[in-house]
């Protein structure tokens, strides 16, 4: 019998931005290794999201850790390239579920990003590699599941990229990946632990390449699965969260094994 396989991986070293689309990552305890290392945050240190802001999501970004240079590139194609200085300590509520530390980046980027957000901005960079995750460090989900909420609301071609998860893959029956929660799942050569279904928020209704609201995801998911159960309790619901069990490299391609637990 087929395995189910990872079609899509993404990541974005800046929370809230465009979305890329590597052929492998690198898995350590954070999620992939360059992924979401940044964010940005008001003056009162408030996160500023996709969730709050679409004007991110159409600029794309690409961080050189052994040289402290970040580039972004705007949608036309014009790209603005600085070091990354930090300054400052400060802590991050994170949707009130979790507490996430870092420094301010200092020099010209505060300007910059202001202009782009149209208001005072800053950019932060995590004290741990990849912490500016929401909830867990790896989020998956599947085609057959997206499938399945347009076939129920007479909704085709639901563009998966609206769930900004890192993990894409086929192969299942939808939703099946809820079914997993607490269960083994090796992926490439990591292991990950698969936990449970992934609250949705209004992120979703952005369009991934301009961060124009154009789809009412939220409606749809009311009205072709309702509220079901996650570890919090029920919401709205696509997707799972896993933890990483083993760190390893995840490819394109790659099956995803099911242990389940006895």
């Amino acid at each position: 019998m087929q395995r189910p396989q990872v079609t899509r991986l993404s990541t974005t070293p800046i929370k809230g931005f465009g979305l890329t689309h590597p052929d492998a990552i690198q898995l350590d305890t954070n999620g992939a290794v360059g992924d979401r290392d940044f964010f940005v945050v008001n003056p009162d240190a408030d996160l500023f999201s996709i969730t709050r802001t679409g004007v991110f999501a159409g600029w794309t970004a690409i961080f050189e850790p052994t040289t402290s240079v970040l580039s972004v590139t705007s949608p036309d194609g014009e790209v603005f390239r600085d070091d990354v200085v930090e300054g400052e300590g400060v802590v991050v509520d994170f949707w009130g579920s979790r507490d996430v530390t870092g420094h301010l980046v200092i020099g010209p980027w505060s300007e910059f990003l202001t202009k782009i957000a149209g208001q005072p901005v800053s950019l932060v960079r995590t004290q741990a590699p990849g912490a500016g995750f929401d909830e867990r460090a790896v989020t998956l989900v599947s085609q057959e599941s997206v499938a399945e909420l347009g076939r129920l609301t007479d909704t085709p071609d639901i563009d998966l990229r609206r769930f900004r998860m890192l993990i894409d893959f086929s192969g299942v029956d939808p939703y099946e990946e809820e079914t997993w929660n607490q269960q083994p799942l090796t992926v490439g050569s990591a292991v990950l632990l698969v936990r449970g279904a992934v609250p949705r928020c209004n992120a979703t209704t952005r369009n991934p390449d301009t961060g124009t609201r154009d789809l009412k995801t939220l409606q749809l998911l009311s009205q072709g699965r309702g509220m079901t159960p996650n570890d919090f309790g029920e919401d709205l619901n696509m997707g799972v969260y896993a933890d990483v069990l083993e760190p390893g490299v995840i490819s394109v391609g790659d099956e995803l094994v099911l242990s389940p637990t006895t």
